[in-house]
């Protein structure tokens, strides 16, 4: 029988920290990291694609965002068909994924958003947000959200630990696991945390 496992994300525009996370409070194991890219190689399309998009006639700039969404959506499932095989070569399956929300709504007015930097940046969070989630949903992966500066609190508790003891232990991982091990690989371990216990 195959055991649990989760995957935890941190998000970047174009790109991604994943952990993926089984085990127990002691006990956890981690057992992939990987920067997951959104965006092809090259120039073909932007990573701040609306950053690109607000330099453009506002019919270009729909365009522009739609090529950056399917080309973010055919990288975020190429990477996990990868990603679910490999776990599979391992033995364990994933039950759930761990994704960042965000707090902030984004018009559906694309002038209106073209129109203001801060919603710029939140629009380019969510378009690759929503790659990831589309490649779970795809792959019947449940996703379960909870905001950035709160994923700490919230897997925590999710754990009966308390949030010291829990970043004492993600922190401590990194004697066994070695480099990288900063703040992308512990925010997304502690998202896969949230993702694990979120399903049991």
């Amino acid at each position: 029988m195959p055991a649990h496992a989760a995957l935890g994300f941190r998000l970047h525009t174009g790109w991604a920290a994943l952990v993926v996370v089984a085990g127990a409070p002691r006990k956890f194991q981690v057992l992939l990291r990987r920067r997951i890219e959104l965006v092809p190689p090259g120039d073909s399309v932007p990573r701040f694609v609306y950053h690109k998009a607000s330099e453009l006639p506002l019919s270009q700039a729909a365009e522009l965002v739609r090529q950056v969404e399917a080309a973010s959506r055919e990288m975020a499932r190429t990477a996990f068909h990868d990603i679910l095989g490999h776990l599979r070569t391992l033995d364990f399956v994933v039950k759930a994924a761990g994704i960042p929300s965000s707090s902030r709504l984004i018009p559906e007015d694309l002038a209106a958003v073209l129109r203001s930097h801060p919603l710029i940046h939140t629009a380019e969070a969510a378009l690759f947000r929503q790659a990831l989630t589309s490649a779970c949903n795809e792959h019947e992966v449940p996703v379960v959200s909870v905001r950035e500066r709160e994923v700490w609190f919230a897997a925590a508790g999710a754990w009966k630990l308390k949030e010291a003891e829990l970043r004492k232990q993600v922190d401590g991982l990194r004697k066994s696991l070695g480099a990288p091990w900063g703040t992308d690989q512990k925010t997304a371990t502690a998202m896969a945390l949230f993702a694990l216990q979120s399903v049991r």
